[in-house]
């Protein structure tokens, strides 16, 4: 899931959340088990884990 996906998909859920109140509870309640139920924090954790890959070997680069 890229970066604009990823957002797209956000938008349009916190969208549902603000006409479903039932949905809105679920979320109020655990918000991170919430957003890993639907795989929004497996995409953000390789995303991140894929920025952190990206910096550590630009530093590796410029170790001599």
């Amino acid at each position: 899931m890229n970066k604009e996906n990823m957002q797209k998909e956000l938008f349009e859920l916190y969208e549902k959340l603000e006409r479903d109140k039932e949905l809105y509870q679920e979320f109020i309640a655990d918000e991170s088990k919430f957003l890993q139920d639907r795989g929004f924090l497996q995409g953000i954790t390789k995303e991140r884990n894929n920025i952190l890959k990206g910096v550590l070997e630009d530093q590796d680069k410029k170790i001599p």
